[in-house]
């Protein structure tokens, strides 16, 4: 056992090593028996994972089968079994086992990674507007963790929401495998228009071709709304324009504004009417 990281507790020290412990700093106690076969594979992970804590949280483990008065008094019923304690308090717990990464967010939500409240800062100044404050606040944070997917997500926005259509290409192109991959994947079709319009005068006399240009400088100005009522224009007179490359737009400008825009529920079924 890594001393004072984890430590086994039982019925004698519990109120000391655990309880008072939590005054201080977060306590994950992991109920265990020698007889279960899941606390074997369970255990180890969430030793590994107080270990990469570095001392943000201690583990303490208790063997119920030696301390049944104990699982007893925290109403135990199945191990394995965790209890998170917090000033004195169990703030959090399950049964059964968990993910590794169901488990990660478990230990996040005791206490913040380090780092995570530059991330979270970054995305409320995204929420409110600061677009190149939250470019730099999210700059920064991938300095320490350069393949964050939320992080790399999230600073691409920003680089949309400002008409960085390159920069944001960058980021986009091969995104790494998590569970962001598909809001990457929605945006990509937008930073490359943006990237196209920058580099492609407009001499056309077409008119759909001049909505087309004037809804992408719209969102690139981020008018999001403006530029996706234009693009709804141009599929009512067209839906399969530039080869269904306009609704892979409009889908892009859906995930940009993101699902808790109060518009984007009317604006994704008036893309459903107009296509089908």
């Amino acid at each position: 056992m890594t001393s004072g990281l984890i430590v086994d507790v039982s019925e004698e020290n519990f109120e000391y090593e655990v309880v008072n412990y939590s005054m201080q700093k977060p306590v994950v106690v992991d109920f265990w028996a020698p007889w279960c076969v899941p606390c074997r594979v369970f255990s180890p992970l969430l030793a590994k994972l107080t270990q990469e804590g570095e001392g943000l949280y201690r583990l303490a483990r208790v063997n119920v089968d030696e301390n049944q008065k104990l699982a007893e008094r925290l109403k135990v019923r199945n191990v394995p079994a965790v209890k998170a304690f917090v000033e004195a308090h169990i703030v959090a717990e399950f049964s059964g086992v968990l993910s590794e990464p169901n488990l990660r967010q478990f230990f996040s939500h005791l206490v913040p990674v380090p780092g995570d409240l530059m991330l979270e800062k970054g995305k409320s100044l995204m929420m409110l507007g600061q677009w190149q404050e939250a470019e730099e606040v999210l700059i920064e944070y991938l300095e320490s963790k350069p393949t964050h997917p939320g992080g790399i997500l999230a600073l691409a926005k920003a680089f949309l929401m400002q008409g960085k259509g390159r920069e944001a290409q960058a980021l986009l192109t091969n995104f790494p495998a998590s569970h962001e991959y598909n809001a990457a994947e929605r945006l990509r079709p937008l930073a490359k228009a943006y990237v196209w319009v920058m580099a492609n005068a407009d001499g056309s006399t077409d008119p759909l071709d001049a909505a087309f240009r004037n809804g992408l400088r719209l969102a690139m100005r981020g008018k999001l709304l403006a530029a996706m009522d234009g693009f709804l224009d141009v599929l009512r007179r067209d839906k399969d324009y530039r080869q269904g490359e306009v609704k892979d737009i409009f889908i892009g400008l859906l995930e940009l504004l993101g699902e808790n825009h109060p518009e984007v529920r009317a604006y994704r079924s008036e893309l459903s009417n107009v296509l089908f």
